[in-house]
């Protein structure tokens, strides 16, 4: 009878780790059929995007189309307290898409969370954000994503030929635009409509429709003025490649602070006082920079742009707490 009793109990055991065994292969099985349809899912619905971001265990992915997938790591500074990681630890990615869309030339609007499978991306191009360390941080290089983005996505250049300009005198200056339009067509061979602007401002403004980055570039460096805050509503119906609102540029509210220690720096004070630059200041602060930069509030985006070309510095970072401001950083 006792030996009956072992063969039970042992038959008993063997049933149960049978039925253990069963249920975790069960399980694995389960949980292969749920990634497999969650990730099919998730392609199918990428599919149907032009333009998305993925956003994954430790970087963002944004995607355009079949021609460039970008890639941003989590330890990007969206400012100097606040990492992109910061927001996607908090679960609030509309926010994270919103703070990212600030840098990208191109935006994106649709996202997709995948934090435990793989995406494959079928692109021509995928390139790391253009970054810059600053003080031991890392910050989105803003001017190297234009031309990454240029370079990748703007599609055919268009020849200055094709390029319409309006040009508004807003300086109370008779004559001012058509004198600035006949200056820009003999040398850039481009087609411009001179008028006066409803009123006089002390800033100049610049719209942008639809013209290349190089291009624009070539336009603003042959315009005497020097700072042009981006205009963005659409009170000014045009099919222009570009609007110019000349300002007066007088008595202006705008500062420029050169921060840094080295002759470099002094000589970036002078040569911007010579070329008519007002309120420029020279820090005596020491900086840990690989190369010069400028930090500067998105609206005056082209405002430090030029500055960036009259002193030879590529470097140019987003920093939207600044106010009528421009950062110089040098060693």
């Amino acid at each position: 009878m006792r030996k009956e009793k072992g063969i039970r109990k042992k038959n008993k055991t063997g049933t149960k780790l049978l039925g253990s065994v069963f249920l975790a292969l069960l399980a694995i099985v389960f949980l292969g059929v749920f990634l497999t349809y969650n990730l099919n899912k998730n392609n199918k619905n990428l599919e149907k995007w032009e333009r998305y971001a993925i956003i994954g265990k430790n970087n963002i992915i944004v995607v355009y189309e079949d021609k460039l997938a970008v890639k941003i790591p989590f330890d990007v500074q969206l400012d100097k307290e606040t990492t992109i990681k910061n927001l996607v630890d908090s679960k609030n990615y509309e926010m994270v898409i919103d703070s990212i869309n600030n840098f990208l030339p191109e935006k994106v609007n649709n996202y997709k969370v995948v934090k435990y499978s793989e995406i494959s991306l079928n692109v021509k191009n995928a390139r790391n954000i253009p970054e810059m360390v600053i003080e031991d941080k890392k910050y989105i290089l803003t001017s190297g994503t234009q031309a990454l983005f240029s370079d990748l996505y703007g599609g055919e250049l268009k020849s200055s030929g094709n390029i319409v300009v309006d040009i508004l005198n807003a300086n109370g200056v008779g004559g001012y635009a058509r004198q600035t339009g006949e200056k820009l067509k003999n040398k850039l061979s481009l087609t411009y409509t001179a008028a006066n602007y409803e009123k006089n401002t002390n800033y100049s403004l610049i719209k942008i429709n639809e013209v290349t980055k190089e291009n624009l570039e070539d336009i603003l460096t042959n315009v005497n003025e020097k700072y042009f805050k981006i205009k963005e509503d659409n009170d000014i119906p045009t099919l222009a490649s570009v609007v110019l609102i000349l300002g007066r540029e007088k008595d202006i509210d705008f500062k420029i602070d050169i921060k840094g220690t080295s002759d470099n720096a002094k000589s970036a004070l002078k040569e911007l006082e010579g070329l008519g630059y007002k309120n420029v200041y020279l820090k005596n602060e020491s900086k840990k920079l690989e190369k010069p930069v400028i930090e500067y509030n998105k609206e005056d985006y082209y405002t430090a742009l030029k500055v960036a070309k009259k002193l030879n510095i590529i470097g140019m970072i987003e920093n939207n707490s600044l106010d009528n401001k421009l950062n110089i950083l040098m060693n």
